[in-house]
């Protein structure tokens, strides 16, 4: 009897602290949130637009070589470099002369690349290079850049053969996407 009666008084008891328990954890349930999007930190392209940026447009002299830099800023998914040169050598009283004699190189370099060259050392790589010219148009993907900024050189190295120096007229934008 004893232990019939113990069950009685226990069962209550016992229920009522499960319902306590149960409201409790009701109310310190946190809400559901809205689920944050996953980045992959290695691919965070930026996706907003960027503005071309017009890095050469003049004329200049070139005795031996003559490099202008850009950078690609970070995260930039497709820099596009565009551009036209014109090779000629201005002379007293006559129209600019642009023929073979005129010709110059073009070079597209990263940091490393331009290092080697201006140190003379390496065997000569460019990302990018022509054969003596005169007149040239540059369409030419880059790498897409990380989280730093990429450094880039654009040089014009008088070809070997003809005037000492040459005046080229130059015209060069960096674009974004296609």
């Amino acid at each position: 009897m004893w232990h019939r009666r113990s069950q009685t008084v226990c069962w209550p008891v016992l229920a009522i602290a499960l319902a306590s328990l149960t409201a409790a954890l009701a109310c310190t349930r946190r809400q559901p949130q809205a689920e944050q999007p996953k980045i992959d930190p290695l691919n965070r392209a930026d996706s907003t637009r960027m503005e071309p940026i017009h890095f050469l447009h003049k004329t200049f002299s070139v005795k031996k070589y003559t490099p202008f830099n850009f950078e690609v800023p970070p995260h930039a998914a497709i820099p596009h470099l565009r551009g036209t040169f014109r090779a000629f050598v201005s002379q007293p009283g006559q129209d600019p002369l642009s023929d073979d004699t005129t010709n110059v190189d073009f070079l597209l370099l990263n940091a490393d690349q331009y290092d080697d060259f201006v140190h003379g050392r390496g065997d000569g790589t460019a990302l990018y290079s022509t054969e003596p010219t005169h007149d040239h148009e540059v369409d030419f993907v880059l790498p897409p850049s990380q989280d730093t900024p990429d450094k880039y050189y654009v040089v014009f190295r008088n070809s070997a053969g003809g005037s000492a120096i040459k005046s080229v007229q130059a015209d060069f934008t960096l674009s974004f996407g296609y």
